[in-house]
């Protein structure tokens, strides 16, 4: 059977990984190469919860972008301490 859609562009390339703290927060930035632009995500390290996505031509740009967006949206995040919350 043929397939429908040719996917052999759809492979992510030049992947990377860099642990950072922002905000108090850390977090991990991965960065990957999908055809001709680069995606770049920041996710919380204690929850994996991505934060922010950015994708350009050029890895840098989407590294900016979403680190800037990262950085106003964990400065806008409250913290729970969770030692009060328990028995403290």
């Amino acid at each position: 059977m043929a397939w429908l859609w040719d996917l052999s562009h759809m492979r992510a390339d030049d992947f990377q990984k860099q642990p950072l703290e922002l905000e108090g927060w850390a977090v991990t930035v991965t960065s990957y190469r999908i055809g001709g632009q680069y995606v770049v995500e920041v996710e919380t390290i204690s929850s994996g919860v991505t934060v922010a996505r950015a994708n350009h031509e050029s890895r840098a740009i989407a590294k900016e972008q979403a680190i800037e967006t990262a950085l106003r949206r964990l400065a806008r995040t409250r913290r729970i301490d969770l030692d009060l919350m328990v028995g403290g």
